[in-house]
């Protein structure tokens, strides 16, 4: 009888100990849903967010963004999908905007817009969330984007979706009183850079050799027994950068421009205007011209270089120097 007793209490504790262990695996499992629900910014409840480049009446993002405002649980945090490249963070920047109505904002519009160049390049972007917590915010009882703020001693939350496992991982915590929207394009770059896109050695090896200076003078002819039609044209090329101007008859304008490698053509892109009339104004380009490099000579062709019969978009031959 004892015996058949103490089997039955060793029965029990066995039993005891397989639903005590049971349960604390169950716990450990629910913690770990709540951690990653927690970190989801994809979540359906944020699915109301809009794409957007507005980030109020005076400021513009460079890139696509999506914001979340809510004082009592998440606090502040926006989405920011950088482009990878410096040509797509060149297309948000200027292309983009190029033919935007700023008098007449459309929100809804403009979010349609944005979802369809996105939804399938998500590979193209690196999608960032930059959260301030409900404790970091001042709403004064108010909680809404006109009236938030972030307090003195804020501290900031930079998180990157890793698409292959699905998931946000925390990269950088941060004292800033900057607000989740207001970031650009060059503060995620500069602080997080293995993320994005930048030449090659082997490229800058390629590259080097256009550097130098070309340059070009074109005489119409004369005005009139006073004047010629003169225009002289100087392209100075280092790396990456390059700098176009041209100086002469109804011209004058200083462009920065980068480059673009395609075999043995350089393309010229507008970045801006750093001088000049006001009448060459090019920002309406994205390309200021081509260089090519053909037997041993190199000729340009662009929309804002006219041979001697005023003709366009034709190979002219330049002189280049070192």
């Amino acid at each position: 009888m004892e015996i058949r007793l103490n089997k039955m209490l060793l029965l029990l504790t066995y039993l005891l100990l397989i639903s005590c262990k049971g349960e604390a695996h169950n716990n450990k499992i629910e913690v770990k849903k709540e951690i990653k629900k927690e970190l989801n910014f994809f979540d359906k409840k944020y699915e109301n967010s809009l794409y957007s480049l507005v980030v109020d009446e005076s400021n513009i993002s460079d890139h696509p963004i999506k914001s979340h405002l809510d004082c009592k649980e998440e606090g502040y945090f926006t989405l920011h999908f950088v482009p990878k490249t410096e040509e797509l963070r060149y297309f948000w920047k200027k292309t983009f905007l190029r033919e935007y109505d700023f008098d007449n904002i459309d929100l809804k519009k403009d979010d349609a817009k944005i979802s369809d160049i996105i939804k399938n390049h998500t590979n193209e972007y690196s999608i960032f969330s930059y959260q301030i917590k409900k404790e970091y915010l001042d709403a004064n009882g108010n909680c809404t984007v006109e009236s938030v703020y972030a307090k003195k001693n804020t501290v900031a939350q930079i998180y990157y979706y890793n698409a292959s496992n699905d998931d946000w991982e925390l990269k950088k915590e941060m004292n800033s009183v900057t607000l989740p929207p207001y970031l650009d394009s060059d503060f995620f770059v500069t602080n997080l850079p293995r993320y994005f896109t930048s030449p090659s050695a082997n490229n800058s090896k390629q590259t080097n050799k256009w550097n130098g200076t070309y340059s070009l003078k074109l005489d119409y002819g004369k005005l009139d027994e006073n004047s010629e039609m003169a225009i002289d044209y100087d392209i100075e090329i280092n790396n990456d950068k390059c700098t176009f101007s041209g100086i002469g008859y109804k011209t004058y304008f200083t462009d920065l421009c980068k480059i673009e490698e395609k075999g043995n053509t350089l393309v010229l892109k507008y970045i801006k205007s750093t001088d000049g009339d006001g009448f060459s104004d090019h920002s309406i380009l994205d390309v200021l011209g081509t260089i090519k490099f053909e037997n041993n000579n190199f000729f340009i062709k662009s929309p804002i270089v006219a041979d001697k019969e005023w003709k366009y978009n034709v190979d002219i031959m330049l002189t280049k120097t070192q």
